[in-house]
């Protein structure tokens, strides 16, 4: 094989190497949960939090995979499968970091004592970043005006590969994009963060003893519906 033709590959092989261990390890990890799934989601009474968790694990499943998928010789085409592939990129997405996002915010309303001025900010910002995400794939995911997927051929292999066209987006278009984003998630921390250690600290006062894993468990645990 020519000097060429091996860097031409390179890159291709790299890329279905990591795509492998992405499905390898995200299926691993789904197995080893499935049992604890199905006692404490699809055996119990069904609630708004149980289609919360649904959303998120298997909508954030089809992101990961199409993500891996996209761009490595696993899907060599036809160009529909393509288009399908990186628009589910796309839309699958949107959708799983905003479940993700709803799912962190009621654990923080919870515990911050369901108090409704920090939920109706924390939902806000939210729908800021929901909208922004939605617009973003509405113009940009859009194959008619902006968004070009084609199948690249390297020797006998090929994949697809997508690109903006038509005027693409800036880098301040970018940052502009992933404020709202970045600010929520700053907001849950900063708030999470400030919650337990001031009840740590009372509780501490209280009890003249430290319990740390109090309220880690209450982050960490399944909310009722509120």
């Amino acid at each position: 094989m020519s000097s060429d033709l091996q860097s031409l590959l390179e890159p291709v092989v790299l890329n279905n190497y990591i795509t492998l261990v992405i499905i390898t390890a995200v299926v691993y990890d789904y197995v080893l949960t499935f049992s604890r799934e199905i006692e404490y989601i699809w055996c119990k009474p069904w609630t708004r939090v149980s289609a919360m968790f649904v959303v998120v694990r298997y909508i954030g499943l089809c992101w990961v995979l199409t993500s891996a998928l996209n761009g490595s010789s696993f899907v060599p085409g036809p160009l529909e499968a393509c288009r399908a592939v990186t628009l589910l990129s796309y839309w699958t997405f949107v959708v799983f970091i905003s479940a993700a996002n709803l799912v962190m915010i009621l654990r923080v309303y919870t515990l911050w004592n369901r108090s409704r001025v920090t939920l109706w900010i924390l939902l806000f910002i939210c729908a800021a970043q929901i909208i922004t995400d939605v617009a973003f794939d509405s113009i940009y995911g859009n194959l008619n005006t902006h968004l070009s997927v084609t199948i690249v051929r390297v020797f006998n292999s090929s994949f697809c590969n997508s690109s903006f066209v038509n005027d693409p987006p800036t880098r301040g278009f970018y940052s502009a994009l992933a404020a709202p984003r970045l600010l929520l998630a700053a907001a849950l921390l900063i708030l999470a963060v400030f919650q337990t250690v001031k009840q740590s600290v009372e509780l501490y006062k209280a009890t003249k003893q430290w319990q740390p894993n109090r309220y880690v468990k209450q982050l960490e645990r399944a909310l009722p519906d509120p």
